[in-house]
């Protein structure tokens, strides 16, 4: 399982990626990140109420990989759930993660 989550908008309008592998936490961080993905709950979250982002705002592509199916979803960082929001923290909290500059 894998977490992949781009972050864009802004004035640079740079999209920042961080990534998260379970393959590369220990087996018992490993089980944190699934029950973290469990809590977030991307199978169920209701699509964000159309909204028109400001120029500035942050603009959020929440991408799960597991080994049978994947999930995409996207918010505004107003309509960004809070559990999503944890789940994010969760994983910019995490050594293991990848950090990139997509172009």
């Amino acid at each position: 399982m894998r977490l992949i989550i781009l972050r864009g908008g802004g004035l640079a309008g740079i999209v920042a990626r961080t990534e998260l592998d379970a393959q590369a936490l220990p087996k018992s961080e490993a089980k944190t990140f699934a029950s973290e993905i469990a809590r977030a709950n991307l199978d169920e979250q209701p699509p964000p109420p159309p909204v028109s982002p400001a120029p500035d705002s942050q603009l959020y592509e929440i991408n799960l990989e597991r080994t049978r199916s994947s999930i995409r979803v996207r918010y505004t960082e107003q309509s960004l759930p809070e559990e999503v929001r944890l789940l994010v923290a969760w994983v910019d909290s995490r050594p293991e993660r990848v950090e990139s500059i997509d172009r």
